[in-house]
């Protein structure tokens, strides 16, 4: 017999099952330690070709092999496919007539061949699984249940006929060929065969096709994909014979290498893969600094193998040569079979080809632009700037002291949905929004609205929901006054702008869909432009970030790509291209931006860009120039210099450039602060708030530390506030620490805290610090005992809000402060 099936016990060890078809018996120690299961062992000419298999239900495959050999019986041409249950095997058994071809391979991600289309009779293999049945029944390995299925499955195969009287001739193979594009640096091709399908041969047949055709399931079929043929690849006018093989595995391996390689080139990473492709031999080795080398080795194993490796290829001459490989195999099967088309394997593929094509055409773009007419714009921003100067105001040299004015509590607050607008304080919730007096806390109206994003604009609160619908609420009332409907936002978080300056239409700016940026007119609800920043992203690229200066929106959506759009028309004014990702929003300073490429664990380049013209005036390496990094935060920008926060080891350190030229000032080497620390530029001084309870305060013009406080007591005694940002107000810097109370507080905390006030005489760390940015004297503390400061406002009289992620909502008034008089 050529074809046996075997149901054994779990064998005691790890090891590869045996040869031998006899079952092997379950030591005591294996049954301790886990159920009882059978293994199904797949015989073909004496050889176990599911030898790699370890564990199975061995009676519920036998099952589920048994009625699908009677559905066979009854067409004779068809194929099914048999499961296991713990490891991603699948048995494929397709009837001709006579004959039968079976299949044996390994499904998922790591897919391997153990027998392909090994042709035996179809009645041997439902004599073979009459016997396997038989033994089980005999031996009582089954339970109850098993035994009752398998009765039943091997009655019905009793019941099928001999089928000496149908053809046992396999259907003729169609020879393809995919030559390799000679023209190209580099190449792929294949020569194989397909069966093509065969037409109906009676009414009943004829009806089977008509139902599968109406039939609007889609399944994975890896089966029919896993034809086998000759493997070819050009390379800089060099042929390399890969050997036999399966085209469509050797493909999907190639594009899934390329695409990480192509991923890794972008963020400016190094990147190294070899491995296996069902025959085979694909490696991949990209540096740092974007040099590839493409490793091929044929299909033969062991010392007999001949390897290749072609160094200085482009990453996107790879990344093309394996997608147009793989879409001439995925055109050749759909050729010869349209079914194929509801294939899940083969539709994932075409996924995958898709998007690694538009990321590969956004990267290839050369679209890069400089505005030549940027008087306009910075005549404008100069006209702003004068419009919108404001009296310098001299920071506090006398201590700030507070008191309690009200307290609220508002279940299921969203702390990013709340805002100060002039006398109120509109508080958002999950599906709720308050506006409170600021002054004395009472409501002033309460209004239903759908769980989404709130920002304020010179209407309103605008709220956008999941669903698309725009709804912008008057401040007085509550109530809606415009509402409009946009294309739901999905892949990532909602992005934007609200445009409200003298001389511009009142707009807000918000990714839509996909790939879209809509502006909304706040005056009639209508769009009145919408921009495409690209198809395809794919989950590799990050979320959209946008930020407005003047009449230009400055995007990014972590690619390689930062736009300047006109907030008027939506057309592009100027674009940058880089091969790295802009990861991190921009940071506008007067008429120049500055923001870093890559920077993910990966290379990092600054760029200094004039904000109107898109012409960069310096770029420079952040750290060494193939030393990989990782850039936490947008830069930070001083008046005569520029900073970048790099991670190190143990915490931050800040890469320090001059503004002028990006000449460097300070090395990345020193650790001024740990991670997740909340960094503000305040006149010529870079002040952190740590989450370990420390402010620090470099100095931008030689990168020396300034002055270091300790505001509160380590994170793993006291809350850590949700959001450390200061806030710079009236010259005075709001610091929101740790919050601790009673006991634990010692005499260097009080003596911090400021002296007499209530909050330090009972022993509480301040949630709030006041601080002189410019020599770091404590200037005020606020010590909300039942409020975290999760979010902190502050208004122009210095009055402070404070709310907790809980909904505890705390104002507190600034009491009057007295100052010297000389006449």
């Amino acid at each position: 017999m050529r074809f046996e099936l075997v149901v054994a016990p779990t064998p005691p060890t790890s090891e590869t099952l045996p040869a031998d078809p006899r079952p092997v018996a379950p030591s005591r120690s294996r049954r301790d330690r886990r159920p009882a299961r059978e293994v199904l062992d797949v015989f073909i000419d004496g050889a176990n070709v599911t030898a790699r298999v370890r564990e199975t239900h061995g009676a519920f495959v036998l099952r589920d092999l048994a009625l699908a050999l009677v559905e066979l019986a009854r067409r004779p041409r068809s194929k099914t496919t048999v499961r296991f249950y713990d490891e991603p095997w699948e048995l494929c058994v397709e009837r001709f007539g006579r004959a039968a071809c079976l299949s044996v391979y390994r499904s998922g991600s790591d897919p391997l061949v153990a027998v392909y289309d090994h042709a035996v009779l179809f009645d041997e293999v439902v004599a073979a699984a009459r016997a396997a049945i038989a033994d089980v029944l005999s031996s009582g390995k089954a339970d109850a249940g098993a035994r009752i299925e398998l009765t039943s499955a091997d009655t019905q195969l009793e019941a099928i006929g001999p089928t000496s009287d149908c053809d046992e001739r396999l259907p003729e193979l169609t020879p393809v060929a995919v030559e390799p594009d000679r023209d190209a640096p580099l190449s792929f091709g294949a020569e194989f065969s397909l069966r093509e399908r065969a037409p109906a041969s009676d009414g009943a047949e004829r009806e089977v096709d008509a139902f599968a055709a109406r039939e609007t399931v889609e399944r994975s079929d890896m089966h029919a994909l896993l034809f086998k043929g000759r493997i070819r690849a050009e390379i800089r006018g060099k042929a390399v014979d890969l050997g036999e093989g399966h085209p469509i595995l050797v493909a999907e391996r190639l594009v899934e290498l390329s695409r990480r390689a192509f991923d890794a080139w972008e963020r400016g990473l190094a990147f190294h893969a070899r491995g296996e492709a069902s025959g085979p031999l694909v490696g991949v080795r990209l540096s740092a600094s974007g040099e590839l080398a493409l490793t091929l080795g044929d299909s033969a194993r062991g010392p007999r193998r001949t390897v290749h490796t072609f160094p200085a290829l482009g990453v996107d001459d790879v990344l093309e040569a394996a997608l147009a490989f793989a879409r001439s195999l995925v055109r050749a099967i759909l050729r010869r079979d349209r079914s194929q088309a509801a294939n899940l394997r083969l539709g994932a593929l075409r996924r995958t080809l898709r998007e690694s094509s538009e990321a590969l055409r956004q990267a290839s773009r050369a679209d890069s632009k400089v505005n030549p007419s940027p008087e306009p714009y910075r005549a404008f921003a100069a006209a702003l700037d004068e419009t919108l100067a404001l009296p310098a105001t001299s920071p506090p040299v006398t201590r700030l002291r507070y008191a309690a004015r009200w307290r609220a509590i508002v279940p299921g607050i969203d702390l990013r949905a709340t805002y100060l607008c002039g006398d109120r304080l509109v508080v958002g919730a999950a599906t709720e929004m308050w506006a409170l007096d600021r002054t004395s806390g009472h409501v002033l109206w309460r209004s239903d609205v759908a769980k989404g994003t709130s920002v304020v604009t010179p209407g309103g609160i605008a709220r956008l929901a999941p669903d698309g619908r725009f709804s912008v609420h008057d401040f007085g009332s509550g109530r809606p006054t415009l509402q409009t409907r946009i294309a739901p936002r999905v892949g990532g978080p909602v992005a934007g702008a609200v445009v409200h300056l003298p001389g511009l239409p009142k707009l807000v700016v918000v990714t839509e869909g996909e790939h879209h940026l809509v502006a909304i007119d706040l005056t009639s609800g209508e769009p009145r432009w919408r921009w495409s920043w690209g198809r395809g992203r794919g989950p590799s690229r990050g979320a959209p970030r946008m930020k407005r200066a003047g009449r230009l929106v400055f995007f990014t959506c972590g690619d390689g790509a930062l736009t300047a759009l006109d907030v008027m028309t939506g057309a592009v004014v100027w674009r940058l291209r880089d091969r790295l990702r802009f990861c991190t929003p921009p940071t506008v300073a007067s008429d120049a931006i500055f923001v870093v490429s890559g920077g993910a664990h990966g290379v990092a380049h600054l760029y200094c860009i004039d904000a109107y013209s898109g012409g960069v005036r310096w770029t420079r390496p952040i750290a060494d120039a193939s030393a990989p990094c990782t850039v936490e935060g947008a830069p930070l920008v001083a008046p005569a210099a520029v900073a970048v926060a790099v991670r190190k080891k143990s915490g931050l350190a800040l890469a320090t450039f001059r503004r002028d030229d990006g000449s460097p000032i300070a090395t990345s080497e020193r650790v001024v602060a740990p991670r997740g620390t909340s960094w503000l530029a305040v006149d010529d001084v870079f002040i952190g708030n740590a989450p370990t309870g420390e402010l620090v305060a470099v100095d931008a013009a030689g990168g020396d530390l300034r002055w270091r406080h300790i505001l509160g007591p380590r994170p793993l005694e006291a809350d850590l506030p949700r959001r450390l940002e200061p806030v710079l107000r009236c010259g005075a810097l709001f610091v929101p620490c740790s919050l601790l109370g009673g006991d634990a507080v010692g005499p260097a905390h009080r003596d911090r805290a400021g002296g007499g006030d209530a909050a330090a005489e009972r022993g509480a760390v301040a949630g709030v610090s006041i601080v002189r940015p410019s020599d770091g004297a404590l200037i005020g503390s606020i010590a909300p005992s039942d409020a975290i400061p999760d979010m902190l406002r502050v208004d122009e009289r210095c009055d402070v809000y404070v709310a907790e992620d809980s909904g505890h909502l705390v104002a507190f008034g600034a009491l009057p402060r007295l100052s010297l008089v000389t006449s």
